[in-house]
């Protein structure tokens, strides 16, 4: 019953962090979004968000690139402010069930990702 619990706050925590774009005000911040997008995608994909781009490869490293430009760009998470943010971010998600990190790393790209 436990795990069940834990499954359906997981669940429920992932759908929170994934609101979509239109339900945000135009003059708000990217920066919680884009900080949360770049550790999901991170961990889905191990790319490490610390070190990028050293050592990343793969089809997601362009998508954390995108959003690590992102970044830069948005007030409060410009370089390693930014970098650190996600990492923690990054944290939260290796820490999540693997569908539910897939489905937020996938959401970022379809956000985010310049593919």
């Amino acid at each position: 019953m436990r795990s069940l619990r834990t499954l359906t706050l997981a669940a429920l925590l992932a759908g929170a962090l994934t609101v979509p774009a239109n339900a945000q005000s135009p003059e708000a911040s990217l920066a919680q979004d884009l900080s949360n997008c770049a550790g999901a995608v991170s961990a889905h994909a191990n790319l490490d968000v610390l070190a990028y781009p050293r050592g990343a490869a793969g089809q997601w490293a362009p998508v954390l690139g995108a959003i690590l430009d992102a970044m830069n760009r948005e007030e409060g998470v410009e370089g390693m402010t930014g970098r650190y943010a996600a990492s923690a971010a990054a944290e939260y998600w290796r820490q999540q069930i693997a569908s539910a990190r897939e489905a937020e790393a996938n959401a970022c790209r379809a956000r985010f990702g310049r593919e």
